[in-house]
């Protein structure tokens, strides 16, 4: 009975500590980009759930949205919004991508991803409704979202399909954000 009572304990404490050690990984944002892994730091990214209440144009959703903050000291600068039914938050499964503006036929759930290169000049680049490329919602669990991603991403105003970038193992993790009506 005492082995049993100490084996009890024991597998209380494992599973606390796994719990634990499991929330306090925090933010995270990594990807690849022309060969080179990206890892963001959690006090450089920002986000927020905002209520977007649409009109004839524009589908009425919530998006939840994580990002590289614009003071960062990144040369890379991506952003993902997820836009879910209003009043919702995200769950699991595979997103399809959607552009800038989210249109009143747009899928949803569906994930936008920008992406900002830093430097003399700023290259922008968006994700379109057809994108090459998988989104996936992996897990959502006690107010925290976690996923992966790769696109073949186009520049922002390209006239041909030679300006893409390939985005590949690409991961997150972000907190939900309190809801705000804009």
């Amino acid at each position: 009975m005492k082995h049993l009572l100490k084996l009890t304990f024991i597998l209380l404490a494992v599973a606390l500590f796994t719990a634990a050690s499991a929330q306090s990984t925090g933010v995270f944002l990594k990807f690849d980009i022309n060969g080179k892994t990206i890892s963001v730091k959690s006090n450089e990214m920002g986000g927020y759930n905002n209520f977007e209440p649409g009109d004839e144009e524009v589908r009425p959703n919530n998006e939840h949205a994580f990002y590289v903050a614009t003071l960062a000291k990144q040369m890379y600068h991506l952003g993902i919004t997820i836009h879910t039914p209003p009043h919702t938050a995200p769950v699991v499964g595979k997103l399809p991508y959607v552009q800038t503006v989210y249109n009143s036929d747009a899928p949803c759930p569906g994930a936008h991803i920008s992406l900002t290169i830093m430097g003399t000049n700023y290259d922008m680049f968006a994700s379109t409704a057809d994108n090459v490329g998988h989104f996936e919602i992996t897990k959502v669990a006690a107010g925290w979202v976690e996923g992966k991603f790769e696109i073949d991403i186009p520049k922002l105003f390209a006239t041909n399909d030679d300006e893409v970038l390939h985005i590949t193992n690409g991961s997150f993790r972000f907190k939900i954000e309190k809801e705000k009506q804009l």
